[in-house]
């Protein structure tokens, strides 16, 4: 606005001293582009609206986050400038990155950007939106978008097997009416029997009906006891990048192994502890996600010595600790 009274006072000035009919006319131009700038802007920040999102449920490790921006203007007013501050941080660490981004905003547009968020670590980055100010043209207004703009995205281990976990109790005492689909110490019913269809494992025919019939036939299994096998990975501070890592590679194995299984997340804060059967891959992304918010600790056992303090379930546990793996029986 100074620099603006400046000029003003400036033409005015040469206007009175060179006594030129253009001077005037430039003068009244200048007079009356805020008159008309500056209604246009009020209408146009009161009708633009902004977005964050990643279009990625979650991403792997040492693979940029793709973090967009959107600004949408659907009026006719001319471009202005967009400033946009945010700040990037791991849940997992105290650093936290601040960047600043200017766009401008174009007349019945719709402005997309892209900014690659590098990351290194495991972990729930988080990104949060501390700015969006839009600036007239003549830079002498500024307003704020009202809102509140935080996108959070999971940063997940390199996929792999964990080729070195020990094996596991297998179910036993089964009859021809009943059978386990799975390991892990699980029974099942028979539900329903049903003809065979492309695809239906071999060991669920029943043989003596299909016999009979001269026509093959399974059995719909329906589970009947609780879960006996559960992971519980210890959220050492120290080890924490290799316990997740670790604690993946045993979810994939024991998927592989088609067992049945649960992870055991255990929240030092408020000392209890949350089980999530991994029925498929859904549940494996809750379960590292959840794992996500949890506080860290010092102490290298602290949930296993709170698991067999507490009695909250028999089972045999496999507990893990940056790259150690341990199996403890129900027993214990």
């Amino acid at each position: 606005m100074i620099l603006y009274a400046l000029g003003f006072v400036t033409m005015l000035a040469l206007l009175l001293i060179m006594e030129q009919p253009f001077l005037l006319a430039f003068l009244i131009v200048y007079v009356l582009i805020p008159v008309l700038l500056l209604p246009l802007y009020f209408c146009t920040v009161t009708k633009t609206s902004f977005r964050t999102y990643c279009p990625a449920s979650y991403v792997e490790k040492e693979h940029d986050i793709p973090l967009y921006f959107e600004l949408i203007n659907p009026t006719i007013s001319p471009f202005f400038l967009c400033e946009i501050d945010f700040n990037v941080k791991n849940l997992y660490y105290e650093n936290e990155f601040n960047h600043h981004l200017a766009i401008h905003v174009l007349p019945k547009n719709t402005e997309k950007i892209t900014v690659p968020i590098e990351n290194s670590y495991i972990g729930m980055v988080k990104c949060e939106i501390t700015k969006v100010a839009i600036t007239d043209l003549l830079h002498f207004f500024t307003y704020s978008l009202p809102g509140k703009y935080v996108v959070e995205v999971p940063v997940f281990p390199i996929e792999s097997e964990q080729e070195d976990l020990p094996a596991t109790p297998s179910s036993d005492g089964l009859d021809e009416y009943t059978e386990s689909d799975s390991k892990g110490n699980i029974s099942s019913d028979i539900k329903e029997i049903r003809q065979y269809q492309p695809g239906d494992r071999l060991q669920r025919i029943h043989w003596k009906l299909s016999a009979k019939l001269d026509d093959l036939f399974v059995k719909e299994m329906a589970h009947t006891s609780i879960l006996s096998l559960v992971l519980l990975p210890e959220l050492n501070r120290e080890n924490i990048e290799q316990t997740v890592s670790t604690l993946l590679g045993c979810i994939k194995t024991l998927q592989n192994r088609e067992e049945r299984f649960e992870i055991c997340l255990f929240n030092s804060a408020s000392v209890d502890f949350t089980f999530l059967p991994m029925v498929d891959e859904s549940a494996k992304t809750e379960a590292l996600i959840r794992l996500y918010y949890l506080p860290l600790y010092e102490e290298k056992t602290a949930a296993l010595d709170a698991f067999y303090h507490s009695s909250v379930k028999k089972a045999t546990v496999i507990s893990i600790c940056g790259e150690e793996i341990t199996v403890y029986p129900s027993e214990l």
